[in-house]
C-alpha cells in the first residue's frame, strides 16, 4: 500500500511539477511574446510619433509659407489700395486738365469765330465798297447810256426800263441797225457796260430781276450752249415766259414789280423769244442770249 500511495504521490508530484514547468515555460514565452508586442508598440509608438511630429512640422511649414503668403497679399492689396487712389488722382487732375483746355479751346474757338466773323464784315464791306466804286466808274463810263435806264427802273417803268435795255446793247455793239444780237455781239460785249445794266435792274428789284438772276434760273435747270427743247421749256416755265405749256409774246408779259422772279428783263423775248416755233425767229437770236447766260461772268 505504501508503494502505491508513493507512486501515486510520485506520480501527483511529476504531474505537478511538469505542469508548474509548463506554466514557466508558457508564461515565459508568454512574457517573451509581451515584450516583444510591447517592443513593436513602442516601435509604432515612436513611427507613430515621428509622423506626428513630420506632420506638426509639416503644418508648421505650411501654416509659415501660408502667413507670409497671406502677408504678401496684404501687401499687395495695400499697393494696389495705393495705386488705385494715385490713379483717381490722376484720372481727377487729368479732368480737371482737360476741362481747363476745354474751356480754353472753346475760348479761342469763340474768339477766332468772332474773329472769322469780324473778318468777314470787313470783307463783305470791302467787297461792298469796290462794288459800288466798280458801279460808279461804270456809270462814269457810259453816263449817258444809263441814265435813262436808272430813272426808268427807279420810278417802276419796268416795260420802258425793259425796251431801253435792248436800246442800249444794240447802241453798244452797233446792232442798231441789225435790230438784234448776235453771239458775236455779246461776246465782245463790254463787261463793265453789261454789269451796270445787270446792278441797275437787281438793285431796282431788289435781286428779283436781271440778267445774273436770270443766269442763275438757266443754269438750275441744266443750262448749257447745247441745251435742248426741254432746258428751254423748263427755263421759260420757271422765269413765266412760258404759260400753260405755251409761250408768251413781248405783250403778254407781266411789267411790274410782282412780275415772277428773272421775269425781267425780256430782252430774250424782244428778240423773238427761246421757242421753235415764232414766225421769222432766227436761231442767232436765241443762240445770243443762251451765250449771254452761259458764258458771261457777272
Amino acid at each position: 500500500m505504501n508503494w502505491l500511495a508513493i507512486s501515486i504521490s510520485v506520480a501527483v508530484v511529476v504531474t505537478v511539477a511538469v505542469g508548474v514547468l509548463l506554466w514557466f515555460k508558457w508564461k515565459k514565452r508568454l512574457l517573451t511574446q509581451l515584450k516583444q508586442e510591447k517592443h513593436q508598440l513602442q516601435e509604432i509608438e515612436h513611427r507613430l510619433l515621428a509622423q506626428l511630429e513630420q506632420e506638426k512640422h509639416q503644418r508648421q511649414e505650411t501654416e509659415r509659407r501660408l502667413l507670409a503668403q497671406l502677408e504678401q497679399e496684404k501687401h499687395l492689396l495695400t499697393q494696389l489700395e495705393q495705386e488705385k487712389h494715385q490713379l483717381q488722382e490722376t484720372e481727377h487732375r487729368l479732368l480737371a486738365q482737360l476741362e481747363q483746355e476745354k474751356h480754353q479751346r472753346q475760348e479761342t474757338e469763340r474768339r477766332l469765330l468772332a474773329q472769322l466773323e469780324q473778318e468777314k464784315h470787313q470783307h463783305q464791306e470791302a467787297r461792298k465798297l469796290k462794288d459800288l466804286s466798280q458801279q460808279q466808274l461804270t456809270l462814269q463810263k457810259t453816263p449817258k447810256l444809263t441814265t435813262t435806264l436808272r430813272d426808268l427802273l427807279v420810278s417802276g417803268r419796268w416795260k420802258e426800263a425793259d425796251h431801253e435795255t435792248l436800246r442800249i446793247m444794240l447802241n453798244l455793239t452797233n446792232r442798231e441797225q441789225e435790230g438784234w444780237l448776235n453771239v458775236a455781239s455779246i461776246h465782245n460785249f463790254p463787261h463793265e457796260d453789261l454789269r451796270a445794266i445787270d446792278q441797275l435792274w437787281v438793285e431796282s428789284s431788289n435781286g428779283r430781276f436781271g440778267f445774273s438772276v436770270q443766269q442763275r434760273i438757266w443754269k438750275s435747270v441744266g443750262g448749257n450752249l447745247k441745251a435742248n427743247d426741254k432746258i428751254y421749256e423748263a427755263f421759260g416755265d420757271c422765269v413765266e415766259w412760258r404759260v400753260h405749256k405755251n409761250w408768251l409774246q413781248i405783250n403778254e408779259l407781266t411789267f411790274n414789280s410782282s412780275a415772277p422772279t428773272g421775269h425781267l428783263p425780256a430782252v430774250a423775248v424782244r428778240l423773238g423769244g427761246l421757242s421753235w416755233g415764232i414766225d421769222g425767229f432766227l436761231w442767232e437770236k436765241r443762240d445770243a442770249y443762251v451765250f449771254l447766260l452761259c458764258e458771261k461772268d457777272w
